[in-house]
C-alpha cells in the first residue's frame, strides 16, 4: 500500500509539474479571437484592432474568427465551452450576456461560464432614420408614435441584440407601441432601412456614421450622457426628455471559466499594454469609439452590473425566451 501511495503521489507531483511547465511556456500556440458576428460590424473591427497587438505583446500569432449567429450567443458559446487554456478567447460585449438570458435552456452562463478580461473600448449607440421617416426629430416621433400605435417599425441586427434591446429601452422610456423588424445580421438592418423598408434603427455610432455623412441615415439622437465628438450637433435623448435610455455598447476580451490566473494575468498586461498605445487609441476614435479600460476587476464588476441591467430590460419588455 506505502508504495501504491508512492506512486500515486509521484504522479501528482509529475502532473503539478506538466501544469506549471504548461503555464510558464504561454504562449506556446496560436491564439484564436472569437469574433461572435459577421465580418464588418463593430465587433468584428475591434477584434482585428487588438489583433496584431496582441500578436506583438505575446510574441505569438494571433488569428481572428468569425463566428455570427444568434446575435452573438453561438460564438460566446464555442467560446465558454473551449478548452480554458488561453488560446480560444471571445471578442465579448453586452450580447454575451443577452443572448443565453433569451435562450429557453442556455446552454452556457455568463456569470459561471465565461471570465471576462479587460474591456478596451466603448461607444454609444444612437437612433438613425432611413427615408422612410418623416419625423424630422424624437419628439415629433414620439408625439405621432402614442397617436398612431403600431404605425412606426424599428429594425434591429436580431432578437437579444443591444441594437434590438436599445429600441425596447426607447419604447419602455417614452411609452410607444413600435414594431420590431429583426433582420438577419446588422448589414441587412442597415440596408433595409437605407432602403426605406423600416423607419428607423438603432446603431452604434461607429457603424453608423459612413451611412450618416453619406446622408443615407438620419442621426436624430444619441444613448448616452453626454453629446458625442464626433456628431456634436446630435443631441442625447436626456437632452430631449427621455431618462435613463443610455446604452454604450462595449467591447473586451473573455476568456472560458477556469482558465488559469496567472493565464489571465499575462493576457490582461498585455491588453493594459495595448489600451496605453496611442497608435491603438487613434485607430479606436478614427472608428468613432472610445478607448476606456478596465482591468480584469473591472471588467467582471461591469460585467456583473451588465448582466443585471440587461435581464431586467427583457422581463420589463416581455421579449420571450427562444
Amino acid at each position: 500500500m506505502s508504495g501504491l501511495r508512492s506512486r500515486l503521489t509521484v504522479a501528482a507531483a509529475v502532473l503539478a509539474l506538466s501544469g506549471t511547465a504548461a503555464l510558464a511556456q504561454y504562449p506556446n500556440q496560436i491564439i484564436k479571437i472569437v469574433s461572435p458576428a459577421p465580418p464588418g460590424g463593430s465587433t468584428d473591427i475591434v477584434a482585428r484592432l487588438v489583433q496584431p497587438g496582441l500578436q506583438e505583446n505575446l510574441k505569438q500569432t494571433v488569428i481572428v474568427e468569425a463566428r455570427g449567429g444568434a446575435g452573438g450567443y453561438l460564438g460566446s458559446e464555442y467560446v465558454a465551452r473551449a478548452n480554458p487554456d488561453g488560446y480560444t478567447l471571445l471578442l465579448g460585449g453586452a450580447f454575451s450576456t443577452i443572448t443565453a438570458t433569451l435562450q429557453k435552456k442556455p446552454s452556457y452562463n455568463p456569470r459561471t461560464d465565461l471570465v471576462p478580461v479587460a474591456i478596451f473600448a466603448s461607444v454609444p449607440n444612437m437612433l438613425v432614420a432611413g427615408p422612410r421617416l418623416k419625423a424630422k426629430t424624437v419628439q415629433e416621433l414620439v408625439a405621432e408614435a402614442k397617436a398612431n400605435p403600431g404605425k412606426f417599425n424599428i429594425g434591429s441586427n436580431g432578437i437579444g441584440t443591444t441594437l434590438h434591446l436599445s429600441g425596447e429601452l426607447f419604447k419602455l422610456r417614452t411609452g410607444t407601441n413600435i414594431e420590431h423588424i429583426a433582420y438577419r445580421g446588422w448589414a441587412d438592418c442597415v440596408a433595409g432601412t437605407v432602403n426605406g423598408e423600416v423607419d428607423m434603427m438603432f446603431d452604434n455610432l461607429s457603424t453608423a456614421l459612413p451611412s450618416i455623412q453619406a446622408g443615407k441615415l438620419r442621426p436624430l439622437a444619441v444613448a448616452a450622457p453626454s453629446r458625442h465628438p464626433s456628431l456634436p450637433d446630435v443631441p442625447t435623448l436626456s437632452e430631449l426628455g427621455i431618462k435613463d435610455a443610455e446604452v454604450i455598447s462595449w467591447f473586451g476580451i473573455m476568456a472560458p471559466a477556469k482558465t488559469p490566473q496567472p493565464i489571465l494575468d499575462s493576457l490582461g498586461k498585455a491588453f493594459k499594454t495595448i489600451s496605453e498605445n496611442p497608435d491603438f487609441q487613434r485607430l479606436v476614435h478614427q472608428q468613432g469609439m472610445d478607448a476606456t479600460y478596465y482591468d480584469q476587476a473591472g471588467a467582471e464588476k461591469f460585467w456583473i452590473s451588465e448582466i443585471d441591467k440587461w435581464n431586467s430590460v427583457i422581463k420589463a419588455s416581455g421579449i420571450s425566451a427562444q
